[in-house]
């Protein structure tokens, strides 16, 4: 198949969970003998580094600045659309899908996240199928990201949450197929537009560069992985850092807290001088080595929604993890046997405890997880989205 992926970002370097969703897929389908091309907004040297790495036909960038703005987010109160989806909407990225139908002949149009959403009907208008891919329910993120802060943030954000939810219910059923992550957001799309066709699509892991390095554990050692520039990972460090690290720590006074993600705030980036059992990296190249150190990797996640990769990465390394429920949604792990869930009180930090003094029952869950994670190698995920698009196609042409 000839396939146009079209995103909101140019995922390489693949370094956080959005990127290496967008990235490993497409080369996997690559990889597969499909052939696909590219266009995302970021840099053009990002898209020379992304055809290469993932055996594109093409890639093209699109200029354009994606950051929150606090002017643009105000003057959005007067705006129908919701703020995250507003900035992706741009006449430069309309003319490059034009170009891109005018110069190849493509069977399918894949767009990544619901903000891309704009361009479906442009896509449609050109006779051929697009699928949404939805990385995320971006309204069920919004409100329960509302309900954790407090006026008049909480309200804006709100606002944002029920625009979101009539953007997606839209974009859903005007869609040709709807990929969601996870079954449960699979159900949400199906009650928020109950004539969209939906499949399930999961993230995936590469096995091969994350496996087990027990020899790099070091004993006492906690480890967070995440990406401190997403809202929902900020509240869930600052929660962990003011109501669980302390009791670990009474606990087990020798413990030390890796905390490992880019674009860490002001107040995080300090945490490692008001106490020297934390430390704080910011960005990292490799997370695996931070990874491989720890003897427990947790996940206290209290807002935000989808499938989270860096729980699959730290299974397929064979570590136990600590999640909160929400923090595990989508991954359909059984609870005390490859993963340990527990609610966002103190019973997280005495799991976290118990883990940490019990190296047997450590290495059961580690070695649990890995061979249940197996099934969410990459390869396996690009191959069975072969058969939505191949049924897709083949409902078109009856």
């Amino acid at each position: 198949m000839r396939i146009l992926f079209v995103a909101p970002k140019i995922p390489w370097p693949a370094t956080d969970g959005g990127r290496i969703a967008i990235y490993e897929l497409v080369r996997h389908l690559t990889e597969r003998g499909h052939q696909a091309a590219f266009l995302g907004f970021g840099s053009p040297q990002a898209a020379d580094e992304l055809r290469a790495h993932a055996g594109l036909m093409w890639a093209k960038a699109i200029p354009r600045n994606t950051a929150t703005n606090p002017l643009s987010a105000f003057w959005n109160l007067f705006s129908p659309l919701p703020y995250t989806a507003a900035k992706y909407k741009s006449g430069a990225m309309s003319d490059a899908i034009r170009s891109a139908f005018q110069e190849e002949l493509f069977d399918l149009v894949q767009l990544e996240n619901t903000h891309m959403a704009h361009y479906l009907g442009l896509v449609q208008q050109h006779n051929r199928p697009a699928v949404l891919r939805l990385h995320n329910v971006e309204s069920l993120l919004a409100e329960r990201y509302a309900r954790t802060i407090a006026p008049p943030f909480s309200w804006y954000v709100a606002l944002q949450a029920r625009r979101m939810f009539q953007f997606e219910a839209r974009a859903c059923e005007q869609a040709s197929l709807c990929l969601a992550i996870t079954e449960e957001d699979a159900e949400r799309v199906r009650r928020m537009a109950p004539d969209a066709q939906v499949a399930v699509s999961p993230a995936g892991v590469d096995l091969e560069r994350f496996y087990p390095q027990l020899m790099s554990e070091e004993p006492g050692t906690v480890v967070s992985i995440a990406s401190l520039n997403w809202p929902p990972n900020v509240d869930s460090m600052r929660w962990f850092r003011a109501e669980i690290w302390p009791r670990i720590l009474k606990e087990e006074p020798t413990a030390r807290w890796i905390v490992v993600g880019k674009d860490p705030p002001a107040d995080i980036l300090g945490w490692p001088e008001e106490d020297h059992s934390i430390a704080v990296t910011g960005f990292v190249d490799d997370v695996r080595p931070y990874l491989n150190r720890g003897s427990v990797v947790v996940v206290p996640l209290r807002s935000g929604g989808g499938m989270r990769l860096k729980i699959l990465e730290a299974m397929a390394s064979g570590k136990a993890v600590v999640s909160t429920p929400l923090g595990a949604e989508g991954i359909p792990a059984r609870n005390g046997e490859e993963i340990l869930l527990a609610p966002p009180d103190r019973t997280f930090a005495a799991e976290v405890v118990r883990l940490l003094r019990q190296g047997a029952e450590r290495k059961r869950i580690g070695k649990a997880a890995r061979a249940w994670v197996e099934r969410y190698g990459w390869n396996r995920i690009a191959a069975a989205l072969e058969h939505e698009y191949s049924a897709l196609l083949e409902a078109r042409l009856r």
